[in-house]
């Protein structure tokens, strides 16, 4: 009977007697009820949960009331009418039900609402680094905050919403002018209020390094000016190097390099706000030569004698000696070689005014290197 119509329907039951008797029947009637049908459907999902209230809109017979599970969505029993305001994120099942009477069982009619959660505004913003030395890289990051269900942090520069430069919780951008960045979650639900950092792009100094007139020097008393070509021209600090060593007192854009400042040099530069930058090197040599150099001449009989030295030569000793007019031998030390024209101090101011003569020799005292004379008053 599964496809009847619904009503009362009488069922008969005949029995034949025989010998001529009347046939025997039983009756008894049987009830169809018709099954209630319902349906119904929720048009707004996905559902935010700053939405308010909504309702489930039914269909078919009515008579029955709405539930919802799991527990934490508020819906009326009678109207259908949800709020979802404050509840949990999450998918939740409506339930209409309807009594079928008859004895039948009920009758249901379900459908989901899906609930979607909110992004909250990061607290702050890093930038890493926050302050550059002429155009580079920066990491930015969000602190704080959450996003929401299918949401995602946005960042922009010049305003909030302005130019988008990213996408996510920490991107890495280049910067070449001093910016601010804003950052706040977006998504179907709702966006969030920005939160900003600012990256502070610095001037970086430039230097170069040069020598004039010379960079080869080929006796005492030879000079060259060393100068340093620096950008921007002010409000930098400089501090100069001689071989890797800090030359003290320097800090103008010139210094002057003689035979005894011989080495590598180097200058840095420094601006106020910690940019620095490192000139290429500029080396100060000098050149071979046999002369013997005495300075001053005449002197009080204190001076200095100066004879060219290769590298090969440092750590050894030259050998000095100083005859009078008369060929007496009244001076007789060795000194140490460190450097091409090592100076070689001389003190005879005991000896009294005169004539006398100069003799360098290697450190046995077996080869003459130079001679010279010299005149104390």
């Amino acid at each position: 009977m599964g496809t009847s119509a619904a009503g009362t329907y009488t069922v008969t039951y005949t029995i034949a007697a025989g010998g001529g008797c009347p046939v025997v029947t039983a009756t008894t009637s049987i009830t169809i009820t018709t099954l209630p049908t319902a349906t119904i459907t929720y048009a707004g999902n996905p559902y935010c949960q700053n939405a308010g209230t909504a309702t489930v809109t039914r269909t078919g017979n009515a008579g029955g009331t709405y539930s919802a599970a799991p527990a934490g969505l508020s819906i009326s029993p009678t109207t259908g009418t949800v709020t979802l305001g404050t509840s949990t994120p999450g998918t939740y099942t409506v339930t209409y039900t309807l009594a079928a009477g008859g004895g039948c069982p009920v009758v249901t009619a379900t459908t989901t609402i899906t609930v979607q959660s909110l992004s909250t505004a990061a607290t702050a913003a890093t930038a890493t680094p926050s302050s550059l030395c002429g155009p580079g890289s920066v990491t930015l990051a969000v602190t704080g905050g959450s996003l929401g269900t299918g949401a995602s942090w946005k960042w922009y520069s010049g305003s909030c919403g302005g130019t988008l430069v990213g996408t996510g919780a920490t991107i890495t951008i280049p910067v070449s002018a001093t910016t601010t960045y804003f950052v706040r979650a977006e998504g179907a639900c709702n966006t969030t209020t920005c939160v900003s950092v600012s990256v502070t792009v610095n001037v970086q100094p430039t230097v170069s390094l040069s020598a004039s007139p010379l960079t080869v020097l080929s006796r005492p008393g030879q000079t060259t000016t060393l100068t340093a070509a620096v950008t921007p021209a002010t409000g930098t600090t400089i501090t100069w190097y001689r071989n890797d060593v800090v030359v003290p007192g320097a800090t103008s854009t010139t210094l002057l390099a003689d035979i005894d400042k011989l080495g590598v040099y180097t200058v840095r530069v420094t601006t106020g706000a910690g940019c620095t930058a490192l000139s290429n090197a500029v080396a100060i040599t000098a050149d071979a030569s046999n002369q013997l150099f005495i300075s001053p001449n005449p002197n009080n009989g204190a001076f200095k004698v100066r004879f060219y030295s290769n590298y090969q030569n440092y750590g050894a000793l030259r050998h000095l000696v100083i005859f009078s007019a008369l060929g007496q031998k009244v001076y007789d030390k060795t000194f140490p070689i460190t450097a091409p024209y090592s100076a070689m101090d001389v003190d005879i101011r005991n000896l009294g005014k005169g004539t006398y003569f100069v003799m360098v020799t290697d450190a046995t005292g077996e080869f003459v290197l130079a001679t010279g004379k010299v005149i104390t008053q």
